[in-house]
């Protein structure tokens, strides 16, 4: 182990906007809490009201010191997810995990949006990479959309290609791609939780429905509610990690309902921002992460964080 007595684990990626960290960052801490280790998820805690400051979210207790819009809605989703994690934000991850270590006896952590944050040293340098589009233009921010060149691929001990329509290494990347360990992943929606009830999304089809969200492609939510086979009549995107307020929230029911909605549905990330009266009229999509290879993707994070 890099950092003594506690496992260090980064999932980051290289492009600005979604890649898939937090499903993906939840998936390794829901596997290690299975292996019996304590686990914590360190966050930037990006957008809380709380600020950059260390921050517990939760103890891994089931209790939870802070919610939106104090707390980021990233780590907060997290910490729903997974109330046997501890769920720490703040700037200085380095901190947050001598934190999780020292005072909650975290045995291993995971470093969510950790890539280009290389104070912390890690066991595990975990990167994504969104398998239509790798690198983007090819050129960092402000002439492109990349946070450093594609170059940068080499610090990965693990690249995972997010959103993989088959097994195949994209051309644009193959330079950059030495001895890592290369999987391939995809996102899958089969799930819609209502009042805290699972409904499985092929029920819905054909449900008029309205749906709003604030992520990074927003229009990737609108067709996947589409292509499920939901009667979307009225859809509103807005900002990434945006807070709506209730008039905002009343807006989407009103049009919602002058379209015939029956069903009213957002993402998980927006759900968990919703007053409680609103949680008991919208449902979320429950996201789930599929691996080309689950078994031999955790036993190598496994094997790693033993050295």
């Amino acid at each position: 182990m890099i950092n003594k007595g506690i496992k260090t684990i980064s999932v980051g990626n290289i492009v600005m906007g979604g890649a898939g960290k937090t499903p993906h960052t939840l998936f390794i801490a829901d596997e290690l809490i299975k292996k019996g280790e304590k686990t914590a998820i360190l966050s930037l805690g990006y957008k809380g009201k709380i600020g950059y400051d260390i921050n517990v979210i939760s103890d891994g207790n089931g209790n939870f010191f802070h919610h939106p819009p104090m707390a980021a809605d990233e780590p907060y989703m997290m910490a729903s997810n997974l109330p046997n994690a501890v769920v720490i934000t703040g700037k200085k991850r380095e901190i947050s995990l001598e934190i999780a270590r020292d005072k909650f006896g975290a045995t291993a952590a995971v470093l969510d949006d950790g890539y280009q944050y290389q104070k912390l040293q890690r066991d595990v340098n975990i990167l994504l990479l969104d398998h239509k589009r790798p690198i983007s233009t090819g050129f960092p921010f402000p002439f492109g959309y990349l946070r450093e060149f594609p170059s940068s691929i080499s610090r990965a001990d693990i690249i995972v290609f997010t959103r993989a329509l088959n097994d195949n290494i994209p051309e644009s990347v193959k330079e950059f791609i030495d001895k890592q360990s290369l999987y391939f992943s995809n996102t899958v929606f089969n799930r819609v939780i209502l009042k805290n009830e699972v409904v499985e999304l092929k029920y819905l089809k054909g449900a008029v429905t309205a749906a709003y969200s604030g992520i990074a492609n927003n229009d990737v939510f609108y067709h996947t509610l589409q292509n499920a086979g939901l009667d979307v009549r009225f859809f509103a995107g807005f900002a990434d990690h945006r807070m709506l307020s209730e008039k905002s929230i009343n807006g989407i029911i009103t049009q919602g309902r002058k379209k015939g909605a029956a069903l009213f549905i957002t993402t998980e990330k927006d759900f968990v921002k919703l007053p409680q009266e609103y949680q008991n009229i919208f449902g979320y999509l429950k996201m789930d992460i599929e691996f080309n290879n689950k078994d031999a993707f955790i036993k190598e994070i496994e094997a790693a964080v033993s050295k």
